[in-house]
């Protein structure tokens, strides 16, 4: 799901040139056919950053944005993978990690993260994010572009199957951060519970004010806190074709670093 178009990206030659993203100062290359990421990765990186640290896991990587990000935004980022099930995905993030100067720091694995994935133990990572899709299978229409469907239905993973894996490769008291929609929040909510995670902050993003909230972000804790905080919502236009002042706090963070 694309909450909103993102600013200062040049799209003209996807697949052959990268995207530059000027608010973060990076060059993304993306297929020139399937999905795409939109502003929900940028989000998902703002949410997550403040508790990031040490090393990351980011489950289905896409073309490694979100990972990407969090080496910008986070200097205590030590190490940062991200598994990708499609093939397409995971070389575009490779280069990326590469043309970006972060091999040292990041690195992508071709993999499914439902089962054991070679190099990625199990209990290891500080943090796991993921922007997981949203939608059960039958719901909506089926997208004829399969890369698309995965990333936008329940083909290939499930709600469940992502909360069963955050769960195996986070630290014993590390955490997680995922984006959903707004209904499944108490699947969500069910799901972490039945795998040990501790709800610990809750986000809703709203497309413009006065309208319901369209994405949910949320993040959990293996350590039992005192419920989950209930941050602020977030309005992602103030008006139509006009980035709200949050989401421009969200450009200006990466735009500092």
């Amino acid at each position: 799901m694309s909450c909103a178009s993102l600013p200062g990206g040049d799209r003209s030659r996807p697949g052959r040139e990268p995207d530059r993203l000027a608010f973060a100062s990076l060059a993304v290359r993306q297929p020139p056919r399937g999905y795409r990421f939109s502003l929900d990765s940028v989000l998902l990186a703002d949410f997550a950053a403040p508790r990031c640290r040490g090393a990351v896991l980011d489950l289905g990587t896409g073309s490694g944005i979100v990972l990407l990000l969090l080496a910008r935004l986070c200097p205590g980022l030590s190490r940062g993978v991200g598994v990708e099930l499609q093939t397409d995905l995971f070389e575009c993030a490779r280069a990326n990690i590469d043309a970006n100067g972060l091999s040292g720091r990041l690195a992508a694995v071709l993999g499914d993260f439902r089962g054991k994935v070679p190099g990625v133990p199990a209990g290891a990572f500080d943090l796991v994010v993921s922007n997981p899709p949203y939608r059960p299978v039958g719901e909506g229409r089926r997208n004829p572009d399969s890369g698309k469907e995965i990333a936008r239905h329940e083909v290939a993973c499930t709600m469940a199957d992502l909360f069963r894996a955050a769960a195996r490769f986070v630290a014993p008291k590390g955490r997680i951060a995922v984006l959903g929609l707004p209904r499944r929040l108490p699947e969500m909510l069910d799901l972490a519970r039945d795998s040990g995670i501790f709800p610990e902050r809750i986000r809703f993003v709203h497309p413009m004010p006065g309208r319901p909230a369209n994405l949910l972000l949320f993040g959990g804790s293996r350590r039992r806190g005192e419920g989950p905080e209930v941050l602020p919502p977030l309005c992602v236009y103030a008006a139509p074709g006009r980035y709200s002042p949050e989401a421009e706090a969200v450009f200006r963070g990466l735009l500092r670093k």
